[in-house]
């Protein structure tokens, strides 16, 4: 008997020092799938959420993409590395920012913004990325983009080898770091944005530290491994057998259907088959109105779950006067 592919989202931590690509190759193991996919990679120094899909609900990637992301960073001031991150060399370094100077620049970088994405970034010019480009040596220019940073709070400032909340720091004293957590837009680089936030206070800085906490409705804390991360900010070299058999178990657990709840969080309306129609919609038949108990009005989304005993069996698409297939979801014993 064939093996029905698993259609799942999956909410996972990934460690720092791991690349999105080991994180996926974890939880395809794991769940012994075929077919997974990314909503949006981490960089390899970066650690947090990443939010993978399996089988059928792979065609859900770019309504997840669009989300905006919650992080947390800590910026290093006084020194710039040429990809922005800890991983780069060092190519600028100047004196560090006042205390004042830091938030008197901060406003300027909420609402909606343009900001240079980093020359090492996946951006795209002419098919390849820009980093690709940059490792062979070419000059690469980049164009502005617009952005929205919801929110930027700072966390905490970091100042003669002292780490305390903002208030605690007298006027005139010099930050060598600060950590912020950032709601952001989609298409937002955190390392770009703390390039500019420092340059306009005066000095430079790279990321040392990234976490993303947030995509859309989903949320770090609800994801496979997230208590395997470490003390943001804090590295550790390896990962016992013992411990990754462990995350394993967790990645199963973590790991959702398409319900009622989930289906509104995507922002997919919500339909109920009744139960007499299910084989025709199973087997392809021309949706009647007359399928469903309820039929919601036409929304922008204009996909519609739709839902038996709380199975998601399937995602239609709402045509005006017409209903027509988008996905049909396999389920055991249906």
């Amino acid at each position: 008997m064939r093996k029905i592919e698993q259609d799942l989202i999956i909410p996972f931590a990934k460690q720092a020092g791991m690349t999105s690509f080991d994180s996926l190759w974890q939880v395809k193991h794991a769940l012994k799938t075929k077919k997974l996919g990314h909503t949006g990679t981490l960089d390899s120094f970066a650690d947090g959420l990443l939010v993978l899909l399996s089988g059928k609900l792979t065609r859900l990637a770019g309504r997840i993409t669009d989300f905006d992301k919650t992080y947390i960073t800590r910026m290093e001031f006084g020194k710039q590395t040429d990809t922005l991150d800890p991983e780069g060399e060092v190519i600028d370094m100047k004196e560090l920012p006042q205390v004042e100077a830091f938030f008197s620049v901060l406003d300027s970088f909420t609402g909606v913004i343009t900001q240079i994405p980093p020359l090492y970034s996946a951006v795209k010019i002419k098919g390849q990325r820009a980093s690709d480009r940059m490792r062979q040596g070419e000059a690469v220019v980049l164009k502005e983009r617009s952005i929205t940073i919801y929110s930027l709070r700072v966390v905490s400032l970091e100042s003669d080898g002292k780490t305390a909340d903002p208030s605690a720091f007298a006027s005139g004293a010099l930050l060598s770091a600060a950590t912020l957590e950032v709601s952001c837009s989609k298409g937002t680089y955190i390392r770009s944005l703390v390039r500019d936030i420092a340059a306009a206070a005066g000095s430079c800085a790279f990321v040392s530290a990234l976490r993303r906490t947030a995509v859309g409705p989903f949320m770090l804390a609800e994801a496979a491994g997230y208590d395997k991360l470490v003390e943001f900010g804090k590295t550790e070299s390896e990962v016992n057998q013992s411990r990754t058999q462990l995350l394993y178990e967790e990645i199963k657990a973590a790991s959702k259907t398409l319900d009622t709840k989930t289906a509104k969080k995507l922002g997919f309306p919500v339909v109920e088959i009744n139960r007499a129609f299910v084989k025709n919609f199973f087997h392809g038949q021309k949706i009647q109105k007359e399928w469903f108990n309820t039929v919601p009005a036409s929304s922008g989304s204009r996909l519609i779950a739709v839902f038996s005993c709380d199975n998601c069996i399937g995602l239609i698409k709402n045509s005006g006067n017409s209903f027509n297939y988008d996905t049909v979801f396999q389920i055991e014993g249906m």
